[in-house]
C-alpha cells in the first residue's frame, strides 16, 4: 500500500521506477502498513542528481517504527534487480536506479543477503 506525500513530483515517469512501486507495496501489502514515497524528483537538487531524472526515491513507513522500516529495506534489497542501491538512512529508505554504479555493491548484497522480515 503507497501513499504518495503532499508535494511529491514526478519529471518523467520510467520503467525503471516500476519495480520499486511494486515491490514497495507487495511489502506493504504483507506487513499491513502504508509505505509513504517522501521524495522522487528534487527541484532543489535539479539535474546534478538522480533526483532530476526521475530515477531516485525516498521511502519511509507509516507506522514511523524503525523496525519497519528496517524490514522495508531488508525486503526490497532482497527482491530489487541488481541495477537499484538501496540505503537505509535513520529515517527513510532511498532507492535509485544506476545500473553502473550500484551493480557490484548489490551483487555483494544479494551473495549475503538481510534476514528476511519476520
Amino acid at each position: 500500500m503507497l501513499r504518495f506525500q503532499p508535494g511529491v513530483q514526478v519529471q518523467y515517469f520510467t520503467s525503471r521506477m516500476t519495480p520499486i512501486f511494486e515491490y514497495a507495496s507487495v511489502w506493504g501489502l504483507r506487513a499491513r502498513a502504508f509505505v509513504n514515497v517522501r521524495m522522487i524528483d528534487d527541484p532543489a537538487n535539479g539535474s546534478t542528481t538522480l533526483r532530476g531524472y526521475s530515477l531516485a526515491v525516498d521511502l519511509d513507513v507509516a507506522s514511523g517504527r524503525h523496525s519497519d522500516l528496517k524490514s522495508l529495506y531488508g525486503f526490497l534489497a532482497r527482491y530489487l534487480p541488481l541495477e537499484y542501491g538501496i540505503v537505509l538512512r535513520h529515517d527513510h529508505v532511498r532507492i535509485e536506479y544506476d545500473l553502473i554504479s550500484h551493480a557490484p555493491e548489490r551483487a555483494k548484497q544479494i551473495a549475503s543477503p538481510p534476514a528476511p522480515p519476520a
